[in-house]
């Protein structure tokens, strides 16, 4: 099956209602591919009705919250907001990704392994700006822990 990121250069919490809806009629007419859509906002796919051929995803980098916002990381809400929300959000094909993985507490595992996505990304910070990284045996970890879950992860960006 031939897979598509669409608007992966954006984040569709930022598109028109009206864009979005355009999105969305054109993968239903490509029901054979499926179509990944993202945001740092996953209230943001409570406004539509996606078909089944669409994987969404969220990015969430850390589980603290605190670090977080003394890092004044970005304006998105903030970690625990967004596994919330989209732990809310009633669709089949959810994906998580972790990049750029910020240091994390225990509580990360948990939110993936209760959103039970069919997909993880997880990589460190590929435009290596000084973000509060954790370590690699952390990272690895984490790795691990998502094999036992038996969920697949992609590792992207890694500190050699």
């Amino acid at each position: 099956m031939e897979y598509i990121w669409t608007c992966g250069s954006g984040d569709i919490a930022f598109c028109s209602t009206n864009y979005m809806n355009k999105v969305i009629d054109r993968i239903k007419q490509e029901p054979d591919k499926m179509f990944h859509i993202q945001s740092k906002n996953p209230k943001v796919f409570d406004k539509y009705k996606w078909p089944k051929n669409v994987a969404l995803g969220v990015t969430i980098e850390t589980d603290d919250d605190d670090l977080y916002q003394k890092h004044n990381i970005s304006k998105a809400p903030l970690p625990s907001v967004r596994y919330k929300d989209f732990l809310n959000v009633k669709h089949k094909h959810k994906m998580f990704c972790i990049e750029p993985i910020i240091d994390f507490g225990e509580d990360l595992i948990k939110w993936i392994e209760d959103i039970d996505p069919v997909l993880v990304w997880l990589g460190y910070d590929s435009k290596n700006i000084g973000l509060p990284e954790p370590s690699k045996t952390k990272f690895w970890k984490l790795y691990e822990d998502l094999g036992k879950l038996h969920i697949p992860v992609i590792v992207k960006t890694i500190r050699s």
